[in-house]
């Protein structure tokens, strides 16, 4: 078999530091020690315009539609690559060689509300000819498979489910905790935490609804809630979380701290004594699996993807339901017999995923379409 000359879109990925972002980096991380294939990284053009903000906003969207619909296709002509993978769920409408697109989920459909109003309009616009002209899609789980399918109307053949991997080298048990960097943010011993954005698609109020009927039970004590994720004022929720903290008197029970450098998720994971993950929807859930690998137990909710991600070693509640909720937090808590057989179920299922498995089966979809 010759080396594949593959393209890599990183226009959007590459300025996500969360999900589609962590795809990309850890599946060119996994290609640069290959000697089967050749990337070339496309990174779209940098936004220097100068002006007012939706000034700015304006001009830097008609440039992503020009490199993307038009620079790009000549791009891959001339380069005469083999394939393109698009990683972040926009592709060119036209392109000169077979497009593989991997589509996270379809949160924009169920949730438009959440996001802004003209990237849902464009997605909506562009998704159905995106899907149709790709040689193949990759979905990151079997549940984004199934919503590809009922709103798009794609062929179940031409989705191949990928799941994500995890960096094992870095989240894993003992991973260390910098002290001091835990005590500048005001993070406390014996924290229970989650990982997202304080987006509502993240449902975190009903989270924090579960906290203060823990607390008003006498089962919460002086432990801390701990919400790691950056505010996204594209997308409407953090308004949400701050009133409910306000109205149930938690403002010393929970820490808000932002978005969490890539160093220090390891080790805050690892310290952490639960992670908790109530999300509405997601695609794949990655805190799920990097909480098992760093062996520290996952209480999440049982909608979409998440249990297909956390199998036998996560405990779930409907996702509204925050008396289930709280239940199942003060059963961790509350057992550390529980919590010890959490740990060892989740490191077995964590052990099932892996980066350099999701880029050997990524790779043999590149050969399917192109024939090579």
């Amino acid at each position: 078999m010759r080396a594949l000359k593959v393209a890599w879109d990183n226009s959007i990925a590459g300025r996500d530091k969360a999900g589609t972002g962590v795809y990309a980096t850890q599946l060119l991380q996994q290609y640069a020690t290959r000697n089967d294939l050749h990337v070339t990284v496309l990174s779209g053009w940098s936004n220097s315009h100068t002006g007012s903000k939706p000034l700015k906003r304006g001009l830097g969207t008609l440039q992503d539609l020009l490199w993307m619909h038009a620079y790009l296709p000549a791009a891959l002509w001339r380069k005469k690559v083999d394939v393109l993978h698009a990683p972040a769920f926009l592709a060119p409408l036209a392109a000169p060689c077979p497009v593989v697109v991997t589509v996270h989920d379809v949160s924009y459909l169920l949730f438009p509300s959440y996001f802004s109003r003209w990237w849902v309009q464009y997605l909506n616009l562009v998704m159905p000819r995106i899907l149709a002209s790709a040689a193949a899609i990759i979905a990151v789980s079997e549940h984004s498979k199934c919503d590809i399918i009922k709103f798009y109307g794609v062929s179940p053949e031409k989705i191949r489910v990928i799941p994500h991997g995890v960096d094992h080298e870095r989240f894993r048990p003992g991973a260390v905790l910098d002290a001091g960097w835990a005590r500048s943010l005001g993070i406390e011993n014996g924290y229970v935490l989650h990982v997202g954005t304080l987006t509502r698609r993240k449902n975190i109020p009903t989270l924090i609804r579960a906290i203060a009927e823990l607390r008003d039970r006498g089962e919460w004590g002086n432990r801390q809630l701990v919400l790691a994720g950056a505010e996204n004022r594209a997308i409407q929720g953090t308004q949400e979380v701050l009133k409910t903290i306000t109205a149930l008197g938690l403002g010393s029970s929970v820490l808000l701290t932002g978005r969490i450098p890539d160093k220090y998720m390891p080790g805050l994971y690892a310290a952490a004594t639960l992670v908790v993950m109530p999300s509405v929807y997601e695609g794949f859930g990655f805190p799920v699996l990097e909480a098992m690998a760093c062996g520290t137990p996952v209480v999440c909710s049982e909608s979409s993807s998440l249990p297909e991600v956390g199998g036998n070693a996560g405990i779930y509640f409907p996702c509204q339901d925050h008396h289930g909720m709280a239940s199942a937090i003060a059963g961790v808590l509350g057992s550390e017999v529980k919590a010890q057989e959490m740990r060892r179920k989740g490191l077995e299922r964590a052990s099932h995923f892996s980066w350099q498995r999701a880029a050997n089966e990524t790779i043999a979809v590149y050969r399917e379409v192109t024939g090579l």
